[in-house]
């Protein structure tokens, strides 16, 4: 099975001491257990915003035929300081290129987190959690309207605020603890889209 993972540096798997702790590829370990054989292409960068994987990751969904398109983007739009309207509209051009691109690929949006949790933001962190939700609600209304599957991030993070470990040493990514519980959060989604398109089996187990 084929795994493409597009985002920003959540899906790189920031924070974790290797990003092979990034919940994306513990939920790929987890596929290939279940699967021998797959393989995964993160295409992610650090930084993007929805229109930065629109306009330089996309493409690499013309490279094969994948199964699965895992998209982890929205937190940097909210750090930025992105209006409502303009992530709207980026979000769901995103969205659709990539149903163009890859028609066949079962398609999993992660929800855009609550980066309000961060320290960083204690100044003003109301403001941050507010354009957090709103982009949250869009981003989770256009995915179920394509008909894909979503996971809800920003009430994970926002549960996480007082949880100690969650965060790594930067105080914004997620520690290894952090992207264990996203990839918790992400597998029975994961599970469901790929019974919903394929039927492919995918082990449990996803390591902490």
């Amino acid at each position: 099975m084929q795994l493409a993972v597009l985002g920003d540096s959540l899906a790189f798997g920031t924070g974790a001491g290797d990003t092979s702790g990034g919940f994306a590829f513990r939920v790929y370990r987890a596929i290939e257990e279940g699967r021998p054989g797959s393989e995964i292409t993160n295409a992610a960068i650090g930084g993007s915003t929805a229109a930065d994987v629109l306009r330089l990751q996309v493409a690499r969904l013309h490279e094969r035929r994948f199964d699965l398109v895992i998209l982890c983007v929205g937190g940097n739009d909210v750090v930025r300081g992105i209006p409502p309207a303009v992530f709207a509209r980026n979000y769901r051009r995103l969205v659709t290129a990539i149903r163009a691109a890859a028609p066949q690929a079962a398609l999993v949006a992660v929800g855009v987190p609550d980066v309000s949790i961060s320290p960083l933001f204690t100044d003003h962190a109301g403001a941050v959690r507010r354009l957090a939700e709103t982009d949250d609600r869009t981003a989770h209304d256009m995915v179920v309207a394509a008909g894909a599957k979503y996971i809800d991030l920003f009430a994970l993070t926002r549960h996480a605020h007082h949880a100690v470990g969650f965060l790594s040493q930067d105080r914004f990514h997620p520690s290894d603890e952090g992207h264990a519980q996203i990839a918790a959060k992400a597998l029975p989604v994961v599970e469901a889209a790929l019974r919903a398109e394929q039927a492919l089996p995918i082990a449990r187990d996803i390591g902490r």
